[in-house]
This record gives C-alpha cells, structure tokens and sequence, in this order.
C-alpha cells in the first residue's frame, strides 16, 4: 500500500490484498470458542480474543476507502495532473 504513493496500479494491488487479509480475519470472529461473554448473556458482549479482532473490521474499512482512492486515481475519467505538467513543460 505504500507504493501505492508512487505507483498507482500497486497501490490498488496492495489495498485489495490488505482487504482480502483483514476480511479473512475478520471471518473468524463469529466462529471462535468462548468469544462471547455467555455471563454477560453473549453477543455483543466480547470476550477472549474478539476485542483483538475488531479491529480488523475498522482496518477492512480503511483498505475498502483506500482500494477506492486507489481506483479513481487511476481511472481514465479522472484529471491527469502528470498530462497538464508535460504539456506546461
């Protein structure tokens, strides 16, 4: 995602491989053993390492909003600011 500051095409590569990764993990929330607080009558009360995993989806969001900047850089309807500095030149 880094490269993407530079590289615009592994900029998009990194946001959806930042997406698949934080979507992966987040998968595993609804599935783990004591996850949910049964004393405190279960969801959406979190306990074990669910809190952990929260924040994946926050982080999913993120390479979602990314993966979108990414793209409208990228896009040919969008302004080419490198095209309007050649031509000044």
């Amino acid at each position: 995602m880094f490269l993407g500051f530079w590289h615009k095409r592994l900029g998009i590569l990194g946001a959806l491989s930042s997406c698949a990764a934080f979507l992966g993990t987040a998968t595993i929330i609804p599935f783990m053993p004591d996850g949910w607080a049964v004393s405190a009558g279960g969801f959406p009360a979190m306990a074990g390492n669910v809190p952990f995993l929260m924040k994946d989806i926050v982080l999913f969001c993120v390479s979602v909003h990314v993966l979108k900047q990414d793209v409208a850089r990228v896009s040919p309807s969008s302004p080419q600011t490198e095209l309007a500095l050649n031509i000044a030149a």
